[in-house]
């Protein structure tokens, strides 16, 4: 028997949450799109697997300072709580491995912090994977696991093995490995690389705001995450949010696509509104692909210790983006976010990775900021 089967993308509208109903409402009419893909999509061969965008669950509740915790205590759900138990019934009604993401609390993992978390249930209904997003854009105020960088190396160590996994978690099924890239993250080929180098097959990368969806921006990271990893790319877009408070503000989104390992689409839907997207995963071709390939199975001819190198230089000068900057502390708030962008360009000019244009001067960097990098900096050098 040839391991190929349906994977469905669900491109659904969602709201953007204000109380905790807003999340099971969410979840509800999700239902309704499950089971049509699982009553229409099967007409190809049996569908496996069930993808649903970033936002399409509640959308992105968002805010940090004092707020966050505000937030933390009054809105945000926790996974593995009544959302993600619903959730885990439809995998098991429908048979199917579910990859879902929530803006969600965890606090036997780490307390009053708001994370953005991926999530697999598989078709017992059991979660068997979290994936915490590992970067964001300006907009999205959520921690990191490098916001909390000690936290992990009090439950990791230093142990790179470890800590790969952690940070990039694989789940191995009957179906295929998969893995879970969400937004800001598949902006960075990095992250993919590291769910392939634990193993994955089938990688879900959603969501990107617009213009970058619109731009083909989104379309073209995730052909290069498919054919620098030779690995399938499941991309489902929301469909469209309605603004906060709203039933009559209906933001459009879309562009949902499936892309092979090779970088063909093989399934998409380039417009708005409630859809799905599915086509055909041939992990059996894919697994003869990466172990008879000569070239394209990239992955196998990795030079690591040249790449290592660029890394290792970074960390010699004190790292990039500052670690820890929640570990004592509520995540920075949207307008603190963007002060820090003017003191990642200061260094990037100051290092000679960026060079200014004519007449550049350098920012003035905010102090209340600064002094928070400067504590979290602190921080990091006390723990070597």
């Amino acid at each position: 028997m040839v391991l190929q089967y349906s994977a469905v993308g669900i491109q659904n509208i969602s709201h953007m949450a204000t109380t905790r109903d807003d999340y099971m409402r969410d979840i509800e009419r999700l239902g309704t799109s499950i089971g049509y893909a699982m009553w229409n999509c099967p007409l190809d061969l049996p569908v496996k697997l069930v993808a649903i965008s970033e936002g399409g669950i509640g959308g992105w509740c968002l805010a940090g300072g004092d707020k966050h915790l505000e937030l933390y205590n009054t809105v945000i759900p926790e996974v593995g709580g009544p959302e993600t138990q619903v959730l885990g019934q439809y995998a098991k009604t429908f048979g199917v491995y579910l990859m879902a993401q929530m803006v969600a609390k965890d606090p036997d993992f780490f307390p009053d912090r708001i994370f953005n978390i991926g999530f697999i249930m598989d078709p017992n209904g059991e979660m068997i994977l979290k994936h915490y997003k590992t970067s964001f854009y300006q907009k999205e105020t959520n921690t990191a696991p490098s916001d909390i960088w000690d936290h992990y190396l009090d439950l990791y160590g230093d142990d790179p093995v470890k800590l790969h996994e952690a940070l990039y978690p694989v789940a191995k099924t009957d179906i295929g490995n998969l893995g879970m890239l969400i937004c800001a993250e598949g902006s960075y080929p990095e992250a993919a690389r590291g769910l392939a180098m634990n193993g994955a097959e089938v990688i879900y990368r959603t969501q990107y705001p617009e213009p970058w969806m619109g731009n083909n921006m989104h379309e073209i990271q995730n052909k290069s995450h498919a054919i620098f990893n030779t690995a399938y790319v499941l991309a489902p877009n929301i469909g469209g949010i309605y603004m906060p408070g709203s039933e009559d503000h209906l933001m459009s989104c879309g562009r949902s696509n499936i892309i092979d390992y090779r970088g063909n689409i093989i399934s998409e839907y380039k417009g708005p509104g409630e859809t799905l997207v599915s086509g055909i995963i041939n992990i059996d071709g894919l697994r003869d692909f990466r172990v008879r390939g000569q070239w394209q199975n990239l992955a196998k001819d990795m030079r690591v210790e040249e790449y290592k190198v660029i890394y290792d230089a970074m960390m010699a000068k004190g790292g990039i983006y500052p670690r820890n900057l929640a570990m004592d502390k509520p995540p920075l708030t949207e307008e603190q976010q963007h002060e820090l962008v003017k003191i990642q360009v200061n260094k990037m000019v100051e290092w000679g990775i960026y060079t200014a244009p004519p007449g550049w001067e350098p920012f003035e960097e905010d102090p209340e900021v600064k002094g928070r990098v400067e504590e979290a900096e602190q921080r990091s050098h006390n723990r070597r």
